[in-house]
Parts: C-alpha cells; structure tokens; sequence
C-alpha cells in the first residue's frame, strides 16, 4: 500500500509539470493548425478548387492529433530530463515552423509562387558547404508526387465542364 502512494504521489507530480509545460504550447499549436486550416481554405476558394468540409476538418484533426502528440511527448520528455535541455521548447518551435511554412505556402500559392519544404531544402543543399549539385539535390529529395496529384485530380474533377475522361488526360500532361 504504501508503495503505491509513492508513486502515484510522484506519477500525479510528474503530470502536472508536464502539464505546466505543454499546455501553452498546445494552445500555440492549435492557433497555428487553426491559421493553416483559414489559409488553405482561402488558397482553394481562390484557385476554384472544391474542398468538401467533412475533407478539410479530417485533415485538421489529424494535425492537431499529430502535432498534439508531439507536443505531449516533448513536455513529458523534458520534465523527465528536468529541463535541462528544453527540448519542448525546440519541439514545440520545430512544428510551429513547419505549419507556418504551410501557412506561408497556401496563402503565395494562389499568386503562382510555390513555396515547399522540398525547394527550400534544395535551395539549403546547393548553397551549403557541399555544394550539391541540382541533379544531385534532386536525387537526395524525392518529388512529392501524391499531394500534387490529389490535389490536380481534385482542381480537375470539381471543374463542372470537365469529365472524368478529360481530367485523366488533363492529370496526364501535368508536371509534377
């Protein structure tokens, strides 16, 4: 019995620090999904393409478990290390520039500039000390063909003068 009031004692502690920790940063997180949600909403009313919003708010959840999770993890992670090493923070900051690269990229896209993780890192891999060339850039990062094939199939399709016949052909001539 008395073992068992030791460690709950101290499992009820552990919790509420994390809990400290990851609760501002859970909030930070939801504002940003919630600011990608907004921005892609806009980028597909803006370039006519159909997003169902049963489509729109199974993405968002997803998100927000994924990068809920993470932020969990994180908190729980560095109030075990004690906080030494902040690893919340840089976790924490890490999915906040991911999502913010995704707000960025929806709200140009509609204006023609494509920002992506990928060129961004070609661009990184090129003027690095290496000095990698662009075929080989392009080898080490793969072209992220599904998201840009999802999301022409869905710009095609929802186009009412274009059967699914002509979308294939229309998916085809694409360059991804």
């Amino acid at each position: 019995m008395m073992a068992s009031g030791g460690v709950s004692t101290i499992a009820g502690a552990y919790l509420q620090q994390s809990l400290e920790i990851m609760v501002p940063w859970l909030i930070a997180t939801f504002a940003v999904i919630i600011a990608d949600l907004a921005a892609g909403v806009r980028k597909s009313h803006l370039l006519n393409v159909h997003v169902s919003p049963s489509t729109a708010f199974r993405e968002t959840c997803g998100k927000i478990v994924v990068y809920f999770a993470v932020v969990m993890t994180a908190a729980m992670v560095d109030v075990a290390a004690h906080g030494n090493m902040a690893i919340a923070k840089w976790c924490c900051l890490f999915v906040m520039i991911v999502e913010g690269g995704s707000v960025v990229s929806n709200i140009l896209k509609p204006y023609g500039l494509q920002v992506s993780l990928k060129g961004i890192l070609k661009f990184v891999l090129k003027r690095s000390p290496l000095a990698i060339e662009g075929e080989e850039a392009d080898s080490i990062l793969k072209t992220a063909r599904r998201e840009n094939e999802k999301w022409n199939r869905r710009r095609y399709t929802s186009d009412k003068h274009v059967d699914e016949r002509e979308a294939k052909t229309l998916l085809n001539q694409d360059n991804f």
